[in-house]
């Protein structure tokens, strides 16, 4: 859980709901990286774009070396996320 304040899909109205609604149909559900920029929309749609470009289906590296990049990132950062 991050210490940003988000707007939960329960609580969204507006172009907030429907940046959810986008972000589902296209990823299939919402990540917590995403769901920090709620406070704003336009950066929240923004960000899952960028993030479905670089790991969506058509992305050049397969989904288990990204995650093996992600795993060794936190590693070395000591993230426990």
């Amino acid at each position: 859980m991050s210490w940003i304040k988000t707007i939960t899909e329960a609580d969204a109205s507006g172009s907030l709901a429907d940046t959810y609604a986008y972000i589902q149909r296209q990823n299939g559900s919402i990540s917590n990286i995403t769901r920090v920029a709620s406070i704003n929309p336009g950066v929240m749609r923004a960000l899952a774009d960028l993030l479905y470009a670089l790991r969506g289906p058509h992305a050049a590296l397969d989904r288990r070396r990204q995650e093996m990049i992600a795993v060794l990132t936190s590693a070395l950062h000591r993230c426990a996320y």
